[in-house]
């Protein structure tokens, strides 16, 4: 078993209240077997892009997780 069998559900968050002192915006995992919630993926803005881009580019983002 991976660690994708384990997770339910996912959710982005823009993490706009910047949770434990967190700018990143958040992908979060549900796992099914405990039925915790853990951060998957944090997604930094790269210094060279305003805030303004980007937000556009969350705006935009598609996240796809393949199993197998």
């Amino acid at each position: 078993m991976n660690i994708l069998d384990k997770i339910k559900a996912i959710e982005f968050d823009r993490n706009k209240q910047k949770i434990f002192g967190i700018k990143s915006a958040i992908v979060w995992a549900y796992s099914n077997e405990d039925g915790k919630v853990y951060p998957l993926l944090y997604i930094s803005k790269p210094k060279h892009l305003s805030k303004e881009d980007f937000d556009v580019v969350l705006d935009n983002l598609e996240i796809k997780i393949r199993k197998g």
